[in-house]
């Protein structure tokens, strides 16, 4: 799993790769594999769905997933395979409606750790200023944790360790679960989260175990070498492993009339080349 060895104070992990070419999946998926994340910038303007649907067909991640939060609610704004991520009075979703930031966490907040392993946020139009988002490489931190204080590791593997709740109101749902975990490939998966969307147990053993997990991440993700953050310019598509990558938004400002605005698509499947 390279993406433990990521740096990402490495310019070049950032660095959009074109989608054109025979070998632009291939690149993608490299890109994917080496950093948690990739910048895919799409030579032609053209409707958002299609640019996203094109992106996800090379990269043989299948249908877009509706999250179990979205699926259970009915909420008809929200059960469509693709998500408008913009400032709006009138929406009612906490992290969607709003241009303050958000911190650390994961698609998914009903669904069970490493069910979604890919977003694509697409963005159609950019903040006047801010709005960038955020990546924590919280695989790798974690697996440095399990190296320097094997305790604390093995409390964020409990699963009743994390418990997120929905913010939606009206909405009183829940999910417990450990905050990482291992596939059945051996590889680390998380659902790290540190918001307001949580609540750790703190009762968990050994005493003080999941407090100095709790530490040692929240200093890490402050570390450059863990937390990248990310602006998007219009025909640019942020894709990355939900299932091994945290990620928040820094807040933004708005051009009156032109509002930011960002396109949300889920996947349970992981990027595939099809070479």
């Amino acid at each position: 799993m390279r993406q433990l060895r990521a740096d990402f104070t490495d310019p070049r992990c950032a660095q959009p790769v074109d989608f054109v070419g025979r070998d632009a999946a291939d690149r993608l998926v490299w890109s994917l594999e080496q950093y948690g994340f990739v910048v895919a910038a799409l030579a032609e303007a053209g409707p958002p769905e299609a640019q996203i649907t094109a992106l996800s067909a090379v990269l043989g991640l299948g249908d877009p997933y509706i999250p179990a939060l979205y699926r259970y609610a009915e909420m008809k704004e929200y059960s469509a395979s693709y998500s408008n991520i913009r400032s709006n009075p009138q929406d009612h979703h906490p992290g969607f409606s709003t241009t303050a930031s958000q911190g650390w966490h994961v698609d998914g907040l009903l669904d069970k750790i490493g069910e979604i392993k890919t977003t694509i946020l697409y963005c159609v139009r950019a903040a006047q200023q801010g709005g960038e988002t955020l990546l924590f490489n919280s695989v790798a931190a974690f697996a440095e944790l399990r190296e320097e204080d094997p305790a604390a590791a093995t409390a964020l593997l409990s699963p009743d360790a994390l418990k997120r709740r929905s913010t939606i109101p009206a909405m009183d749902m829940t999910s417990t679960g450990p905050a990482f975990s291992v596939d059945p490939d051996g590889n680390y998966i998380t659902r790290y989260t540190d918001n307001d969307t949580c609540t750790w147990n703190f009762s968990a053993d050994p005493v003080g175990a999941l407090r100095a997990a709790l530490d040692f991440l929240r200093a890490a993700s402050e570390d450059p070498r863990y937390q990248r953050s990310v602006r998007l310019s219009p025909g640019q598509a942020l894709i990355f492993r939900n299932d091994r990558m945290s990620h928040g938004r820094r807040s933004y400002k708005d051009t009156p009339g032109a509002r930011r605005h960002l396109i949300r698509a889920l996947y349970v499947n992981a990027p595939v080349s099809p070479s």
